[in-house]
């Protein structure tokens, strides 16, 4: 058996003007912070919700710290095997009994008036949107930013022009999604068959990258979700990183994504794949795709370069 279901306590009555919200939890020995996050997304001021936290096979006291809590919306999932975080998620949305998904982290905060803010607006929105998302603020370090100094950022930052509305060009280049900001559909997130559980970073771009290709994303600009770095956290492995960002990209090449979208991506991961002694020639491999789909781009053709020389 793969996992075990806590039996359900019942959920808060559901009306058409508040529908049922299932909030998936993923976690994995992360007791030190799963009580901060949990406690943060019960105190919502939007009640009818359902919390499906999946520990996934932890080993520290994340057990007895759920056990503790009494709270009836409290649904446990309990993994025998660690599935990682888009395993865990999955299994989230499959147990979910609302129609609408929302997502959390094991170390993160939701802010007060998060969940109300965000259902006020997607309902009022027409009906082909599929999401709706917020800001997020970023503490702690980030291997990204000056070299691991600390840091206080915004995503997505006050630089970005299109937040809202068809994003597929913006998320095919980059993401500005994160799970703990976002709500979709569970028909949505079923469509897509859930988070890629081959990818062990990035399956959040990945998995909002797709949902934009099936309707457009309603945003709420304010900041609703504080997200603490961790030195354990997923996103801080880089090598990891680039391998699942090479996935995430070839996935959107099948999907007819431009040609010229996936050359930037080739260009880039192929001059950070290049820097390393062992792998110096699938980075110019990667760089030589590069050129041939975009031979007049010179960011491609500095990358190129940079990449002999350091040969």
């Amino acid at each position: 058996m793969e996992y075990k279901y806590q039996s359900v306590h019942g959920l808060p009555a559901m009306s058409e003007a508040n529908p049922i919200v299932s909030v998936i939890l993923p976690t994995y020995n992360r007791a030190h912070t799963l009580r901060r996050a949990i406690k943060s997304v019960l105190n919502q001021d939007y009640y009818a919700i359902e919390l499906i936290v999946v520990d996934d096979a932890s080993t520290d006291d994340t057990t007895t710290l759920l056990e503790s809590i009494t709270d009836q919306r409290l649904r446990i999932i309990r993994h025998e095997r660690n599935k990682g975080v888009a395993g865990a998620t999955n299994t989230g949305i499959y147990a979910a009994q609302g129609a609408i998904i929302a997502f959390q982290d094991s170390d993160d905060e939701w802010l007060d008036g998060k969940l109300s803010r965000q259902m006020a607006h997607f309902l009022a929105t027409s009906q082909d949107c599929v999401g709706v998302y917020c800001i997020k603020i970023v503490y702690g370090r980030d291997p990204e930013f000056r070299r691991g100094k600390r840091r206080v950022a915004c995503v997505p930052g006050p630089n970005e022009k299109i937040v809202e509305g068809d994003l597929r060009e913006v998320l095919w280049r980059h993401n500005i999604v994160s799970p703990q900001t976002a709500l979709c559909t569970r028909e949505a997130a079923l469509k897509l068959g859930g988070f890629d559980e081959k990818l062990r970073t990035d399956q959040d771009w990945d998995f909002f990258s797709r949902l934009s290709e099936n309707g457009p994303l309603a945003f709420v600009d304010e900041p609703l979700v504080s997200t603490y770095l961790q030195t354990d956290s997923i996103s801080t492995d880089r090598q990891k990183g680039l391998y699942s960002q090479f996935i995430v990209t070839n996935k959107m090449k099948r999907r007819g994504v431009p040609r010229q979208v996936i050359a930037e991506h080739w260009a880039r991961l192929g001059y950070h794949i290049g820097k390393r002694k062992d792998a110096k020639r699938r980075g110019a491999v990667l760089l030589r795709a590069a050129l041939t789909e975009r031979p007049l781009h010179p960011n491609i053709w500095l990358r190129y370069i940079l990449n002999r020389l350091l040969r």
